[in-house]
């Protein structure tokens, strides 16, 4: 096997790895947004949330115990996922979340506030 099959064949296996890696930590990330979804639905009904631009939740208004942390947990796992989807798309996951924002916010329910392209926050 020459130099460059052998760089060729490392590198295939590495990249491998790195997906059956994400594979794995990808249930766990999901496990936890789906354990999460309850209280982010509660606390945007509450308006205390709401979904930007960039895909990302953030706090409307405070006073509302724990929404801090479920807001930072929220995002580093989407996050995560906006890098692996660019990661395997060749788009940049500024892209894919600001893509993604539009999808939630066309998903959200009535009265769920929504920021759109220009920065504008509204109520869906």
């Amino acid at each position: 096997m020459t130099m460059k099959a052998r760089i060729f064949t490392l590198f295939a296996a590495l990249g491998l790895l790195t997906v059956a890696a994400f594979a794995e930590s990808a249930a766990d990330i999901r496990r936890r947004m789906e354990q999460r979804l309850p209280q982010i639905d509660t606390l945007k009904a509450q308006e205390v949330l709401g979904e930007n631009n960039r895909g990302f939740l953030e706090e409307r208004k405070g006073g509302s115990a724990g929404a801090g942390s479920v807001v930072a947990d929220e995002n580093r796992d989407r996050e995560a996922v906006y890098a692996f989807i660019a990661k395997e798309t060749g788009a940049s996951a500024v892209s894919v979340g600001r893509a993604r924002a539009k999808q939630i916010a066309t998903n959200s329910r009535p009265g769920v506030w929504v920021q759109d392209e220009s920065g504008a926050w509204q109520k869906k």
